[in-house]
C-alpha cells in the first residue's frame, strides 16, 4: 500500500497547489462581488449575474470536455513517448474545442434573439448586452490546454493563470467601484476576464506541449476530419453531456428564478450558491488530481488502491463538510449581507440550504471520476436527465409556494437523489472488482 499512499500524497499535494490559488481567488471574489453589488444596486447587479450566467450556461452546454478525452486516450501514448500518436489525439481535442466554441456562439445569439424578451423578460437593452457578451464564448473553452497541464502533473501553472485572471478581475472591478461605472463596464470586465484566462491557459498549454513532446501538432491534424481512434467522438460527447446536465441543473435554476421571481431574488440565490460553492471548493479541487491517477490505476488493475484512495478522499471531504457547516452557522448571515450590501429576511435560509447542497456535491468528488473511469457515464446521464426533468417540472410549484427558499430546497433534494445513485453504482461495481 506504500505506492498507493504516495499516489494519495501526490493527489493532496496537487490539490494543495490548487487550493492556494483558490483561496486568493475566494478572498478576491468576496471583495469584488461586494464592490459590484454596491456600485450597481441589487437590481442591476441581478442583471449582471443573469447575463453572465446565461452566457456561462450556453458555454457549458455547448463546450466539449476535451481534457477528459485527452487523458483517457492520450495517457498511454504520452507515457510511452509515442508523441506522433499523442499529437493525433491532441489535434482532435483542439479541433473539438474550436468547433464547440463556434457552436456555442451561434446558439447563444439565437436564443437571446428568440427567448430574451418572451421567456427571460429582458429589455432590448439587456438583450443587446447579452448579444455582445456572447462573442466571449468563442474563447471560453480551455479544454485541451487544461488537459496538458493535468496530464503533465503541472498544476503549478494552473495557479499561475488563475492568479493572473483574478488580478485582472479584481483590479478592473475596483476601478469600476471607485469611478461608479455602469452595468456596461462590469459586463466588459467579465468578458475581458474570460479572454485573459483563455490566453494565459493556452500559453501554458503550448509551452508544456513543446516542452514534453518537442513540437506542436501539425495544422493538418487540427483541421483534419479524421478521428484518430474509434469511439473518441462518442466518449467526448458522453462525458461532456454529463457536465452539460450539471450546468443546466445549477445555472438554469438562476435564470428560472430571475424570470419568475425577478433579478433581486436571482441575485440572492446566485450569491448564496457562490458562497456555498466557494466554501467547499477546496474539496472539489481534488477532482483534477483524482481523475489522472484513477486512469493509471485502472490500467494497472489496482482496484484495492482505488478503494484506498476513495476512502481517504471521503475522510477529507467529511472534515471539510463539518467545517463548512460551522462557518455558515456562525458567520453566514454577516457574509451574505456584506456580499449583497443589504439585509434580506430569507438570505441566511437560502445560504444554509445551498451550503448543504454544496456538501452533497462534494461527497460526489471521489464517485463521479470513478463512474466515468469504468465507462458507466451513460448510467449517470440517465439519472441526471430524470432528476433535471423532475426538478424543472416542479420548480414553478416550489417557487410559487415558498419563493427562492423553495427552489433551494428542491435543488438540495435533487442532489441527494443523484448522490444516492452514484454511491450505489460505485459500491456495487467496486465489490465485483476487488479480489475475493
Amino acid at each position: 500500500m506504500t505506492s498507493t499512499s504516495s499516489v494519495f500524497s501526490r493527489i493532496m499535494g496537487n490539490t494543495a497547489l490548487l487550493i492556494s490559488s483558490r483561496i486568493i481567488n475566494a478572498i478576491c471574489s468576496f471583495i469584488y462581488v461586494a464592490w459590484a453589488a454596491q456600485t450597481l444596486g441589487l437590481a442591476n447587479f441581478g442583471y449582471l449575474l443573469l447575463v453572465t450566467t446565461f452566457v456561462s450556461l450556453i458555454c457549458d452546454v455547448t463546450h466539449l470536455q476535451s481534457w477528459q478525452c485527452l487523458l483517457h486516450y492520450g495517457t498511454s501514448f504520452f507515457e510511452k513517448k509515442e508523441f506522433s500518436k499523442f499529437h493525433d489525439i491532441l489535434g482532435f481535442c483542439i479541433r473539438s474545442d474550436f468547433i464547440s466554441g463556434l457552436i456555442g456562439f451561434l446558439v447563444s445569439i439565437t436564443l437571446v434573439y428568440f427567448l430574451g424578451s418572451s421567456v427571460l423578460h429582458w429589455s432590448p437593452d439587456i438583450q443587446m448586452k447579452a448579444f455582445l457578451c456572447s462573442v466571449t464564448i468563442l474563447c471560453m473553452n480551455t479544454g485541451w490546454s487544461t488537459g496538458i497541464l493535468r496530464l503533465g502533473n503541472k498544476f503549478k501553472y494552473v495557479t499561475c493563470y488563475e492568479l493572473i485572471t483574478t488580478t485582472v478581475r479584481t483590479t478592473a472591478t475596483y476601478i469600476g467601484f471607485v469611478r461608479h461605472y455602469t452595468l456596461d463596464y462590469f459586463l466588459f470586465v467579465w468578458c475581458f476576464t474570460q479572454l485573459t484566462m483563455f490566453v494565459s491557459c493556452t500559453f501554458f498549454g503550448v509551452y508544456l506541449t513543446k516542452k514534453f513532446t518537442g513540437s506542436l501538432p501539425a495544422p493538418r491534424l487540427i483541421f483534419s476530419l479524421k478521428t484518430p481512434l474509434q469511439g473518441m467522438w462518442r466518449y467526448n460527447v458522453n462525458t461532456s453531456i454529463n457536465q452539460i446536465l450539471e450546468a443546466v441543473f445549477l445555472q438554469g435554476a438562476t435564470l428560472a428564478i430571475g424570470s419568475y421571481l425577478g433579478p433581486k431574488d436571482a441575485a440572492v440565490y446566485r450569491v448564496a450558491r457562490q458562497i456555498g460553492n466557494g466554501l467547499v471548493k477546496p474539496a472539489q479541487l481534488m477532482i483534477p488530481s483524482l481523475y489522472p491517477e484513477f486512469i493509471k490505476m485502472r490500467d494497472k488493475e489496482d482496484w484495492p488502491g482505488v478503494k484506498y484512495i476513495i476512502n481517504k478522499t471521503f475522510g477529507v471531504v467529511l472534515g471539510v463538510s463539518a467545517l463548512v457547516l460551522l462557518i455558515v452557522y456562525f458567520f453566514g448571515q454577516g457574509i451574505i449581507s456584506y456580499m449583497l450590501h443589504q439585509k434580506t429576511t430569507y438570505g441566511f435560509s437560502v445560504l444554509f440550504i445551498l451550503c448543504c447542497n454544496s456538501i452533497i456535491n462534494i461527497l460526489m468528488v471521489p464517485l463521479e471520476p470513478y463512474i466515468i473511469m469504468i465507462g458507466k457515464v451513460s448510467n449517470l446521464l440517465k439519472i441526471r436527465i430524470s432528476v433535471i426533468f423532475l426538478y424543472f417540472s416542479l420548480l414553478g410549484v416550489f417557487m410559487s409556494t415558498w419563493g427562492v427558499i423553495g427552489s433551494s430546497v428542491e435543488i438540495l433534494l435533487s442532489s441527494i437523489i443523484i448522490f444516492a445513485f452514484c454511491f450505489h453504482t460505485f459500491n456495487s461495481d467496486l465489490k465485483k472488482r476487488l479480489p475475493k
